[in-house]
């Protein structure tokens, strides 16, 4: 079976200490957790809230952070698309406490925090690899193409949001 190995920050004047799924404490069991994990590892001071502090629980940035890393992992990129993700699902619900943050929200926390969520991106997509490589479907993984790969959904992201928008 390939190593993962714990990935480096690209961008040293960031404090962020993500790591490889292997490295967590108890290894995750699904992409939400492999998620979930990533995120506790990112100090709060390296995100830049896009709303008020006492705005709710779905508002926060470790949950925007979360939310963004997973939907994107899953190849749900569009702003638009995130929050009816969001909507549909009863878990995405009852875990930001029925709050939807809209797609203004999400725009503005992934301009504002896209190498945090690149980070976590990263992690989440070595998580589906690693699950790749266990059930036998691939035997190789390219450490190098997690951080291409995860800039590739994030301009993604931002390509698909840009057409909704001259579509207005």
């Amino acid at each position: 079976m390939t190593t993962l190995e714990p990935m480096t920050n690209p961008h040293p004047t960031a404090t962020l200490n993500v790591i490889a799924p292997r490295d967590f404490a108890g290894r995750p069991r699904s992409l939400a957790q492999a998620v979930q994990a990533a995120v506790r590892t990112v100090d709060e001071v390296t995100l830049r809230p896009v709303t008020r502090r006492d705005a709710g629980l779905a508002f926060q940035p470790k949950a925007l952070l979360a939310l963004l890393s997973y939907c994107y992992a899953r190849q749900i990129y569009a702003s638009a698309e995130v929050e009816a993700v969001v909507r549909r699902d009863v878990n995405f619900r009852q875990l930001c406490h029925n709050e939807v943050p809209d797609e203004r929200v999400i725009r503005s926390f992934r301009r504002h925090n896209r190498d945090v969520i690149q980070f976590c991106l990263m992690t989440a997509l070595c998580f589906v690899a690693e699950e790749k490589v266990r059930q036998g479907i691939v035997t190789k993984v390219n450490m190098a193409g997690f951080a291409e790969e995860a800039k590739r959904r994030i301009i993604m992201a931002l390509f698909l949001d840009s057409v909704a928008l001259d579509g207005e």
